[in-house]
């Protein structure tokens, strides 16, 4: 298995995390994120699992990136209902 860490994601991802990061009232460097990847099975299927730590809190948590972006939904969920602690600045109005 493929270890990445955040600046190795997909610019794609990083805006996206980036953004989401800045409009719930985070920083990126808040957190440690990394993946980790198979590569495909006699399926096809290729599995990547991204994780996600926050620094201050210790607050973890793992997600499903095998289909692609949807883990950054569950990651805004999971930042939104408190699960990482409290924002490290004020959200933008």
């Amino acid at each position: 298995m493929a270890k990445h860490l955040f600046p190795q994601f997909s610019a794609d991802e990083q805006r996206e995390v980036v953004a989401l990061c800045a409009r719930i009232g985070f920083l990126p460097e808040d957190f440690e994120i990394t993946d980790e990847g198979s590569e495909p099975a006699s399926g096809g299927v290729r599995r990547r699992q991204v994780s996600i730590r926050r620094l201050a809190t210790q607050a973890q948590s793992v997600y499903d990136a095998s289909e692609g972006p949807g883990w950054i939904e569950e990651f805004e969920s999971d930042l939104e209902c408190g699960l990482f602690g409290q924002p490290s600045r004020q959200a933008p109005a």
